[in-house]
């Protein structure tokens, strides 16, 4: 499992999740830096990825595309990169199951209710 994380979230986020999801890239990377979210889209069906993104449109292109990409849909304001982190690790364990078993298209990382 590896994701393609797209421009709407930071490129530092890109060696942390490394260490769960060996030979992620972030679209700058991939050259995609201002791609529209169909090519984002092609390539992590061509490239074998799932994508992260904080884009709702992102999370609707997985409900109505075809091909075996989910999309890691991180809906949570702007916050420094550490609590994103934070909040991607308290999610890790669902989310990894998730894009293991193929059970979801789309899977939310929201913040918890108070």
């Amino acid at each position: 499992m590896k994701l393609l994380v797209d421009q709407n979230l930071p490129g530092r986020l890109v060696p942390a999740l490394q260490e769960w999801f060996p030979g992620s890239l972030h679209v700058n990377e991939a050259g995609l830096g201002g791609a529209r979210d169909i090519e984002v889209w092609n390539y992590a069906l061509s490239g074998a990825f799932d994508i992260m993104s904080r884009d709702a449109d992102m999370a609707m292109l997985a409900v109505r595309k075809v091909g075996d990409v989910c999309v890691v849909w991180v809906r949570l304001g702007n916050m420094p990169l550490r609590a994103l982190l934070a909040s991607i690790r308290d999610a890790l364990e669902d989310v990894q199951r998730a894009l293991h078993t193929r059970s979801l298209r789309v899977i939310e990382i929201r913040a918890p209710r108070a």
